[in-house]
Protein backbone atom coordinates (compact mmCIF):
# COMPACT_ATOMS: atom_id res chain seq x y z
CA UNK A 1 0.00 0.00 0.00
CA UNK A 2 3.01 2.19 0.70
CA UNK A 3 4.87 1.70 -2.31
CA UNK A 4 1.08 2.21 -4.55
CA UNK A 5 1.26 5.67 -2.51
CA UNK A 6 4.66 6.82 -3.27
CA UNK A 7 4.07 5.55 -6.96
CA UNK A 8 0.72 7.86 -7.38
CA UNK A 9 2.31 10.43 -5.64
CA UNK A 10 5.96 10.40 -8.18
CA UNK A 11 2.88 10.27 -10.79
CA UNK A 12 1.10 13.21 -9.81
CA UNK A 13 4.01 15.16 -9.69
CA UNK A 14 5.48 14.75 -12.87
CA UNK A 15 1.96 15.21 -14.35
CA UNK A 16 2.21 18.50 -13.02
CA UNK A 17 5.41 19.10 -14.49
CA UNK A 18 4.66 18.15 -17.85
CA UNK A 19 1.63 20.24 -17.98
CA UNK A 20 3.60 23.38 -16.42
CA UNK A 21 6.44 22.95 -19.28
CA UNK A 22 5.98 22.72 -23.03
CA UNK A 23 7.83 22.93 -26.50
CA UNK A 24 6.56 23.42 -30.04
CA UNK A 25 7.72 23.16 -32.81
CA UNK A 26 5.62 25.44 -35.40
CA UNK A 27 6.31 27.16 -38.77
CA UNK A 28 4.83 28.28 -41.76
CA UNK A 29 4.91 27.88 -45.57
CA UNK A 30 4.21 30.14 -48.22
CA UNK A 31 4.66 30.09 -51.67
CA UNK A 32 3.21 31.75 -54.75
CA UNK A 33 3.58 31.83 -59.06
CA UNK A 34 4.95 35.54 -59.47
CA UNK A 35 4.89 37.58 -62.74
CA UNK A 36 6.25 41.05 -62.60
CA UNK A 37 7.16 43.33 -65.72
CA UNK A 38 10.02 46.26 -65.26
CA UNK A 39 12.83 43.92 -64.39
CA UNK A 40 16.70 45.39 -65.27
CA UNK A 41 17.33 48.22 -67.32
CA UNK A 42 15.21 46.65 -70.02
CA UNK A 43 12.12 46.40 -68.86
CA UNK A 44 11.80 42.75 -69.11
CA UNK A 45 9.28 40.26 -67.56
CA UNK A 46 9.99 37.65 -65.00
CA UNK A 47 7.51 34.80 -64.06
CA UNK A 48 8.73 32.23 -61.25
CA UNK A 49 8.17 30.64 -57.95
CA UNK A 50 8.79 32.88 -54.97
CA UNK A 51 8.49 32.28 -51.52
CA UNK A 52 6.55 34.34 -49.23
CA UNK A 53 4.81 36.52 -51.01
CA UNK A 54 1.89 36.81 -48.41
CA UNK A 55 4.47 36.00 -45.19
CA UNK A 56 7.94 35.03 -45.02
CA UNK A 57 8.37 31.28 -44.82
CA UNK A 58 9.75 30.17 -41.56
CA UNK A 59 10.12 27.17 -39.08
CA UNK A 60 10.72 27.78 -35.17
CA UNK A 61 11.12 26.12 -31.93
CA UNK A 62 9.42 27.02 -28.54
CA UNK A 63 8.61 26.22 -25.26
CA UNK A 64 7.92 27.71 -22.09
CA UNK A 65 7.93 26.49 -18.34
CA UNK A 66 5.18 28.00 -16.03
CA UNK A 67 7.52 28.86 -12.49
CA UNK A 68 4.13 29.60 -10.72
CA UNK A 69 3.33 33.09 -8.61
CA UNK A 70 2.76 34.84 -12.31
CA UNK A 71 6.30 33.88 -13.38
CA UNK A 72 6.91 31.89 -16.71
CA UNK A 73 9.98 31.17 -18.42
CA UNK A 74 9.99 31.03 -22.24
CA UNK A 75 12.40 30.41 -25.54
CA UNK A 76 12.12 30.13 -29.01
CA UNK A 77 14.65 29.91 -32.18
CA UNK A 78 13.00 30.67 -35.23
CA UNK A 79 14.96 30.46 -39.28
CA UNK A 80 13.43 31.73 -42.42
CA UNK A 81 12.71 28.84 -45.01
CA UNK A 82 13.24 29.69 -48.95
CA UNK A 83 10.87 26.86 -49.46
CA UNK A 84 11.41 27.26 -53.64
CA UNK A 85 14.45 26.24 -53.28
CA UNK A 86 15.58 24.80 -49.66
CA UNK A 87 17.45 26.97 -48.23
CA UNK A 88 17.45 28.67 -44.57
CA UNK A 89 18.60 31.39 -42.78
CA UNK A 90 20.32 34.41 -44.66
CA UNK A 91 21.64 37.63 -43.42
CA UNK A 92 20.08 39.94 -41.04
CA UNK A 93 22.56 43.04 -41.17
CA UNK A 94 21.96 43.52 -37.40
CA UNK A 95 24.27 45.92 -35.42
CA UNK A 96 26.44 42.90 -34.39
CA UNK A 97 27.94 41.95 -38.24
CA UNK A 98 27.11 38.58 -37.47
CA UNK A 99 26.38 37.93 -41.22
CA UNK A 100 24.52 35.54 -42.51
CA UNK A 101 23.34 32.76 -39.78
CA UNK A 102 21.16 29.94 -39.30
CA UNK A 103 18.41 31.42 -36.60
CA UNK A 104 17.88 34.26 -38.87
CA UNK A 105 14.03 35.80 -37.53
CA UNK A 106 14.68 35.03 -33.70
CA UNK A 107 16.83 33.56 -30.81
CA UNK A 108 15.24 34.38 -27.44
CA UNK A 109 14.86 33.51 -24.17
CA UNK A 110 12.96 35.48 -21.56
CA UNK A 111 10.73 35.90 -18.54
CA UNK A 112 6.95 36.73 -17.96
CA UNK A 113 6.34 38.42 -14.87
CA UNK A 114 3.80 40.61 -12.74
CA UNK A 115 5.37 43.40 -13.76
CA UNK A 116 5.66 42.79 -17.97
CA UNK A 117 7.79 40.25 -20.05
CA UNK A 118 11.35 40.49 -20.65
CA UNK A 119 12.97 38.95 -23.87
CA UNK A 120 16.81 38.55 -24.86
CA UNK A 121 18.81 38.00 -28.01
CA UNK A 122 17.74 38.95 -31.35
CA UNK A 123 13.91 39.60 -32.34
CA UNK A 124 12.22 42.38 -34.45
CA UNK A 125 12.18 45.63 -33.39
CA UNK A 126 8.90 47.50 -32.45
CA UNK A 127 8.86 49.72 -35.17
CA UNK A 128 9.07 46.40 -37.34
CA UNK A 129 6.38 44.46 -35.55
CA UNK A 130 3.99 47.65 -35.84
CA UNK A 131 4.39 48.62 -39.20
CA UNK A 132 3.28 45.33 -40.54
CA UNK A 133 0.70 45.57 -37.99
CA UNK A 134 -0.89 48.40 -39.16
CA UNK A 135 -0.09 47.63 -43.12
CA UNK A 136 -3.19 45.90 -44.72
CA UNK A 137 -1.84 42.65 -44.74
CA UNK A 138 1.75 43.37 -43.81
CA UNK A 139 2.87 41.28 -47.12
CA UNK A 140 6.32 41.11 -48.75
CA UNK A 141 4.53 41.22 -52.26
CA UNK A 142 3.64 45.24 -52.36
CA UNK A 143 3.82 45.77 -48.73
CA UNK A 144 4.64 48.58 -46.50
CA UNK A 145 7.38 46.28 -45.28
CA UNK A 146 9.18 46.31 -48.33
CA UNK A 147 9.91 49.79 -48.48
CA UNK A 148 12.48 50.26 -45.29
CA UNK A 149 15.50 52.06 -47.97
CA UNK A 150 14.09 55.19 -46.71
CA UNK A 151 12.58 54.77 -42.91
CA UNK A 152 13.89 51.90 -40.32
CA UNK A 153 10.37 49.70 -40.18
CA UNK A 154 12.22 46.28 -41.21
CA UNK A 155 15.23 46.07 -38.88
CA UNK A 156 15.95 43.03 -36.40
CA UNK A 157 18.23 43.94 -33.80
CA UNK A 158 20.56 41.24 -31.76
CA UNK A 159 22.62 41.49 -28.51
CA UNK A 160 18.90 42.92 -27.20
CA UNK A 161 16.57 43.78 -24.79
CA UNK A 162 13.11 43.59 -24.84
CA UNK A 163 10.36 44.83 -22.66
CA UNK A 164 6.72 44.53 -22.72
CA UNK A 165 4.37 45.93 -20.11
CA UNK A 166 0.76 44.58 -19.09
CA UNK A 167 -1.68 45.98 -20.27
CA UNK A 168 -3.17 49.22 -19.53
CA UNK A 169 -6.04 51.16 -18.78
CA UNK A 170 -5.83 52.43 -22.08
CA UNK A 171 -6.06 48.98 -23.83
CA UNK A 172 -2.72 48.51 -24.58
CA UNK A 173 0.99 48.23 -23.36
CA UNK A 174 4.18 50.01 -23.47
CA UNK A 175 7.32 48.79 -24.69
CA UNK A 176 11.22 49.25 -24.76
CA UNK A 177 13.94 47.66 -26.76
CA UNK A 178 18.23 48.34 -26.29
CA UNK A 179 20.62 46.90 -28.80
CA UNK A 180 23.92 46.88 -26.90
CA UNK A 181 27.18 47.97 -29.50
CA UNK A 182 29.30 46.01 -27.49
CA UNK A 183 32.51 48.22 -28.20
CA UNK A 184 35.07 48.88 -25.50
CA UNK A 185 34.85 51.88 -23.71
CA UNK A 186 31.91 53.46 -25.63
CA UNK A 187 28.69 52.69 -24.12
CA UNK A 188 26.19 54.35 -26.91
CA UNK A 189 28.42 52.94 -29.74
CA UNK A 190 26.89 50.89 -32.33
CA UNK A 191 23.30 51.31 -30.31
CA UNK A 192 19.83 51.07 -31.16
CA UNK A 193 17.51 52.27 -28.42
CA UNK A 194 13.61 52.01 -29.06
CA UNK A 195 10.23 53.00 -27.50
CA UNK A 196 6.80 52.49 -28.13
CA UNK A 197 3.34 52.65 -27.26
CA UNK A 198 -0.21 51.52 -27.93
CA UNK A 199 -4.03 52.05 -27.63
CA UNK A 200 -7.16 50.71 -27.96
CA UNK A 201 -10.60 51.89 -27.37
CA UNK A 202 -13.61 49.88 -28.67
CA UNK A 203 -13.40 49.37 -32.68
CA UNK A 204 -10.06 51.71 -32.56
CA UNK A 205 -6.57 51.08 -32.03
CA UNK A 206 -3.21 53.22 -32.36
CA UNK A 207 0.25 53.62 -31.86
CA UNK A 208 3.07 56.10 -31.25
CA UNK A 209 6.79 55.03 -31.26
CA UNK A 210 10.03 56.38 -31.26
CA UNK A 211 13.40 55.08 -32.14
CA UNK A 212 17.62 55.90 -32.60
CA UNK A 213 20.96 54.81 -33.32
CA UNK A 214 24.46 55.80 -32.37
CA UNK A 215 27.30 55.57 -34.65
CA UNK A 216 30.57 53.65 -33.66
CA UNK A 217 31.85 56.10 -31.63
CA UNK A 218 28.25 56.77 -30.18
CA UNK A 219 27.78 59.60 -32.45
CA UNK A 220 24.02 60.19 -33.40
CA UNK A 221 23.31 58.55 -36.30
CA UNK A 222 19.74 58.52 -36.94
CA UNK A 223 16.16 58.73 -34.88
CA UNK A 224 12.60 58.37 -36.10
CA UNK A 225 9.13 58.34 -34.84
CA UNK A 226 6.05 57.47 -36.30
CA UNK A 227 2.28 57.10 -35.19
CA UNK A 228 -0.62 54.84 -36.77
CA UNK A 229 -4.62 54.44 -36.62
CA UNK A 230 -7.19 51.72 -37.45
CA UNK A 231 -11.07 51.43 -37.16
CA UNK A 232 -13.14 48.50 -37.70
CA UNK A 233 -16.48 49.32 -39.14
CA UNK A 234 -19.81 47.73 -37.80
CA UNK A 235 -19.29 45.83 -41.64
CA UNK A 236 -15.87 44.73 -40.40
CA UNK A 237 -14.37 46.91 -42.82
CA UNK A 238 -10.75 47.26 -41.57
CA UNK A 239 -9.57 51.37 -42.01
CA UNK A 240 -5.51 51.28 -41.26
CA UNK A 241 -3.10 54.45 -41.57
CA UNK A 242 0.37 54.61 -40.91
CA UNK A 243 3.30 57.29 -41.13
CA UNK A 244 7.14 57.29 -39.92
CA UNK A 245 9.56 59.92 -40.36
CA UNK A 246 13.71 59.13 -39.68
CA UNK A 247 16.16 62.08 -39.41
CA UNK A 248 19.52 61.45 -40.47
CA UNK A 249 21.85 62.85 -37.98
CA UNK A 250 25.15 62.87 -39.17
CA UNK A 251 27.52 61.06 -41.25
CA UNK A 252 28.25 58.30 -38.65
CA UNK A 253 26.47 55.49 -39.86
CA UNK A 254 25.46 52.54 -36.78
CA UNK A 255 26.64 48.77 -37.94
CA UNK A 256 24.10 47.36 -40.10
CA UNK A 257 21.23 49.73 -39.27
CA UNK A 258 22.58 52.88 -40.72
CA UNK A 259 20.85 55.59 -42.90
CA UNK A 260 22.43 58.33 -44.98
CA UNK A 261 19.76 60.72 -45.42
CA UNK A 262 16.24 61.63 -44.10
CA UNK A 263 13.50 59.71 -45.34
CA UNK A 264 9.55 59.42 -44.60
CA UNK A 265 6.79 57.05 -45.76
CA UNK A 266 3.42 56.26 -45.21
CA UNK A 267 0.38 53.49 -45.91
CA UNK A 268 -3.36 53.94 -46.02
CA UNK A 269 -5.89 50.79 -46.53
CA UNK A 270 -9.18 49.14 -46.36
CA UNK A 271 -9.85 45.76 -46.03
CA UNK A 272 -13.47 43.89 -45.37
CA UNK A 273 -15.20 40.38 -46.07
CA UNK A 274 -16.91 39.60 -49.65
CA UNK A 275 -18.09 36.49 -47.84
CA UNK A 276 -17.38 34.09 -44.82
CA UNK A 277 -13.99 32.77 -45.43
CA UNK A 278 -13.20 35.56 -47.97
CA UNK A 279 -12.03 38.98 -47.60
CA UNK A 280 -10.57 42.08 -50.50
CA UNK A 281 -8.81 45.04 -49.63
CA UNK A 282 -6.69 48.09 -51.33
CA UNK A 283 -4.17 49.52 -50.34
CA UNK A 284 -1.52 52.27 -50.73
CA UNK A 285 1.88 53.34 -49.83
CA UNK A 286 4.59 56.05 -50.26
CA UNK A 287 8.46 55.85 -48.81
CA UNK A 288 10.68 58.76 -50.39
CA UNK A 289 14.34 60.39 -49.33
CA UNK A 290 12.70 63.94 -47.80
CA UNK A 291 15.43 66.15 -50.06
CA UNK A 292 16.42 64.05 -52.97
CA UNK A 293 12.73 64.05 -54.98
CA UNK A 294 14.62 61.12 -57.36
CA UNK A 295 14.64 58.41 -54.36
CA UNK A 296 11.08 57.63 -54.00
CA UNK A 297 8.51 54.78 -53.98
CA UNK A 298 5.05 54.85 -54.54
CA UNK A 299 2.88 51.19 -54.32
CA UNK A 300 -0.71 50.29 -54.72
CA UNK A 301 -1.68 46.47 -54.17
CA UNK A 302 -4.64 44.81 -54.57
CA UNK A 303 -5.49 41.59 -52.45
CA UNK A 304 -8.07 39.04 -51.84
CA UNK A 305 -6.92 36.32 -49.44
CA UNK A 306 -10.00 33.00 -48.74
CA UNK A 307 -9.43 30.76 -45.26
CA UNK A 308 -9.61 27.31 -46.45
CA UNK A 309 -9.32 26.69 -42.71
CA UNK A 310 -7.39 28.10 -39.94
CA UNK A 311 -4.46 27.34 -41.08
CA UNK A 312 -4.42 27.50 -45.04
CA UNK A 313 -5.01 30.11 -46.59
CA UNK A 314 -4.79 30.73 -50.53
CA UNK A 315 -4.19 34.11 -52.28
CA UNK A 316 -3.98 36.49 -55.11
CA UNK A 317 -2.63 39.90 -55.40
CA UNK A 318 -1.86 42.52 -57.79
CA UNK A 319 0.62 45.69 -57.61
CA UNK A 320 1.98 48.68 -59.39
CA UNK A 321 5.26 49.94 -58.42
CA UNK A 322 6.43 53.81 -58.67
CA UNK A 323 10.41 54.14 -58.86
CA UNK A 324 11.48 57.83 -58.95
CA UNK A 325 14.54 58.61 -61.55
CA UNK A 326 17.26 57.53 -59.16
CA UNK A 327 15.36 54.33 -57.36
CA UNK A 328 15.53 50.73 -58.47
CA UNK A 329 13.23 48.90 -55.87
CA UNK A 330 11.49 45.89 -56.74
CA UNK A 331 7.72 44.49 -56.15
CA UNK A 332 8.93 41.83 -54.02
CA UNK A 333 12.16 40.52 -52.73
CA UNK A 334 11.48 36.88 -51.25
CA UNK A 335 13.29 34.48 -53.49
CA UNK A 336 13.06 36.47 -56.90
CA UNK A 337 15.52 38.36 -58.59
CA UNK A 338 13.14 41.25 -60.11
CA UNK A 339 14.83 44.24 -58.91
CA UNK A 340 14.46 47.39 -61.38
CA UNK A 341 16.69 49.72 -63.13
CA UNK A 342 16.66 53.47 -61.80
CA UNK A 343 13.60 54.88 -62.49
CA UNK A 344 12.27 52.07 -64.31
CA UNK A 345 8.24 50.98 -62.80
CA UNK A 346 6.83 47.86 -62.10
CA UNK A 347 3.31 46.11 -62.02
CA UNK A 348 2.86 42.02 -60.80
CA UNK A 349 0.61 39.47 -59.70
CA UNK A 350 0.99 36.67 -57.35
CA UNK A 351 -1.42 33.83 -56.75
CA UNK A 352 -0.41 31.44 -54.01
CA UNK A 353 -1.02 29.70 -50.73
CA UNK A 354 0.56 29.62 -47.17
CA UNK A 355 -0.19 26.49 -45.09
CA UNK A 356 0.68 27.44 -41.50
CA UNK A 357 1.72 24.48 -38.73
Amino acid sequence: MKKSLIALACLTAFSGITQAASVKVYGRLDAGLTSISGVGDNDQTLTGLAYGPLSSSRWGVKGNENLGGGYKAFFGIESEVHNDTGLSGGNNKTGSGAGSVYWKRKSIIGMNTPVGKFTFGLNKTIDKVLASKYDMVGSNFAGFKTMSDYIAIGDRIDNAIFYESPKLGTGGKLYFERMFGEVAGESEANTRTGIAATFKFGDAQAFIAYSEAKGALGADDWDQYGFGVQFKTPQKIVLKAQYWDLSNDTAADTSGLGFSADGEGYSISAMGPISKHTKIGLGYHHSEQTENSAEKISMTQLAVLHSFSKKITGYAMVGTLDNGSGANHELHKKGFSSQAGNGVDQDGFTIGMRVKF
